[in-house]
C-alpha cells in the first residue's frame, strides 16, 4: 500500500496552473507525482515521505477566480444585507407595523464565523482501482452517494464499487460531504496506480485549511414587548451561504429560494409570538461549506434563545416561566423544559456567584423528526 497527501491551492477558488516535482522525486521513498483537480499529489511508501516530498513541489496557481475576502469584510458584506429585506421564510401577523409602533425595540445581532469540523480523525480513504472495479476503505455516512460518484468519475457501474465502511474517529457530517470530495480525491490517485492500495491522509492542516465549513452566518434580530411584557413583535434576518445549493438535497429542501435548513429553528421557532417574521439573504462565494453537526441548529438555537431571554428580561418575565406560557401549544417542546428544570432544580438557592441560564436543547426533537424523513 501506498500513502499520499495533496497539495491544495492555498486560496478558495484558486486552480492549479503548473507544478514541478523533481524534487518531490527525490525524496527517499516518494514513488510518483500526479495532478488532479483539487491539486497535486504526492504518492510514497509512508505518510512522512509524501509529506516531505510535497512540501519540495513547487506549484503555479490561478487565482484569478479567488475568494480574496476575509470573515470581517465578509461579515460588512452580510452586515448591509441584512438591512434590507429578505425571502420570507416565515410570517405571522406584520413584524413590521408592530415594531413602528414600538415606544422602545430590542436590538440584538449575532455573529456566527466559518466552523471546521475537527474531527478527531481527519479526512482520509483507502482506494485500490483496476480496470473495472473499484474498491475502497472509509468511514462513510453516505454509501450510496459516494458509490455513485465514484462510479461516474471511473465510467463504472455502481456495483462495480465496493465500500468497506469502518469505524472513523468522529465526523460530525463532514465524512457525508455531498461532492464525495476527499474520496473521489483518493480514487483519482489511486488510479494512477492500477491494482495498488493508496491510502490518501489529510493532515490536521489539510483538514483546517482546505476542508468544507459550517458557513460563515449573520442574524440580526428586533422586537418588542406588549404592555403586559410579553413578546409583541420578532423580526429575524438571517444571512448566509447555502449548505444544499448544488446538491442532491437541493431539489427538495431549497423551496422558492429559501434553504430550510439555513433557516430552520428559527422559521418553526415554537414560541407563540403574535407578530413573527422570519427572512433570509442566501450568499455565494467560493468557501466550500456543508452540513455541521445539528445543522442549522448550530447558530438558530443560540440567536433565538438569547434573545427571547433579552425579551423577557425588557418585559420583566422569569426566563423558564414564560417559555412555559410560550411553549403551550407545544406539549413535546414544553415536556422537555419542564423535564430539564426538574433534573437541574430550577429556581434553588445557589452559592454565591453562581446564576441559572436555560438550555436550547428544546429545539433538536422537531429537527431529528425533520431529518428522519429523508
Amino acid at each position: 500500500m501506498l500513502t499520499a497527501v495533496v497539495a491544495h491551492p492555498p486560496r478558495f477558488g484558486a486552480v492549479l496552473t503548473s507544478f514541478d516535482g523533481t524534487a518531490a522525486r527525490q525524496v527517499k521513498g516518494v514513488v510518483d507525482v500526479v495532478a488532479i483537480p483539487s491539486g497535486v499529489a504526492v504518492l510514497a511508501k509512508d505518510f512522512w515521505s509524501a509529506k516531505t516530498g510535497r512540501d519540495k513541489l513547487q506549484i503555479t496557481w490561478d487565482e484569478q477566480n479567488a475568494i480574496r475576502k476575509g470573515s470581517d469584510e465578509l461579515l460588512a458584506d452580510y452586515r448591509q444585507l441584512s438591512a434590507t429585506p429578505g425571502l420570507v421564510a416565515r410570517q405571522e401577523g406584520d413584524a413590521a407595523t408592530a415594531l413602528q409602533a414600538a415606544e422602545d425595540q430590542l436590538a440584538l445581532e449575532f455573529e456566527f464565523p466559518y466552523l471546521a469540523h475537527a474531527a478527531m480523525e481527519p479526512m482520509n480513504c483507502v482506494a485500490k482501482v483496476t480496470a473495472n472495479s473499484c474498491e475502497i476503505w472509509n468511514g462513510d455516512q453516505v454509501q450510496t452517494m459516494d458509490q455513485g460518484a465514484i462510479a461516474a468519475t471511473l465510467g463504472l457501474k455502481p456495483e462495480q464499487v465496493k465500500i468497506n465502511t469502518l469505524l472513523a474517529g468522529g465526523s460530525f457530517g463532514r465524512r457525508a460531504n455531498p461532492v464525495s470530495d476527499y474520496v473521489l480525491e483518493s480514487v483519482l490517485i489511486a488510479k494512477s496506480q492500477p491494482g495498488v492500495p493508496v491510502k490518501l491522509v489529510w493532515t490536521r492542516e489539510d483538514d483546517t485549511r482546505a476542508g468544507y465549513y459550517r458557513p460563515l452566518y449573520l442574524h440580526s434580530l428586533k422586537g418588542s414587548v406588549d404592555a403586559q411584557g410579553y413578546p409583541k413583535a420578532w423580526q429575524q434576518r438571517i444571512v448566509g451561504q447555502s449548505i444544499l445549493k448544488g446538491t442532491a438535497f437541493e431539489a427538495f429542501m431549497v423551496k422558492d429560494g429559501i434553504d430550510a435548513t439555513s433557516v430552520e429553528g428559527a422559521a418553526d421557532l415554537p414560541y407563540q409570538v403574535p407578530d413573527l417574521q422570519v427572512e433570509l439573504h442566501t450568499t455565494e462565494n467560493q468557501v466550500p461549506v456543508q452540513w455541521w453537526r445539528s445543522v442549522g441548529h448550530t447558530h438558530t438555537a443560540f440567536s433565538t434563545e438569547v434573545f427571547l431571554d433579552q425579551l423577557a428580561r425588557k418585559g420583566g418575565k422569569d426566563p423558564y416561566e414564560l417559555r412555559k406560557e410560550l411553549l403551550a401549544g407545544h406539549p413535546r417542546h414544553l415536556g422537555v423544559l419542564k423535564l430539564a428544570a426538574e433534573k437541574a432544580g430550577w429556581g434553588r438557592e445557589l452559592p454565591a456567584n453562581r446564576g441559572w441560564a436555560l438550555p436550547y436543547m428544546s429545539h433538536l426533537t422537531p429537527m431529528w423528526q425533520k431529518w428522519r424523513k429523508y
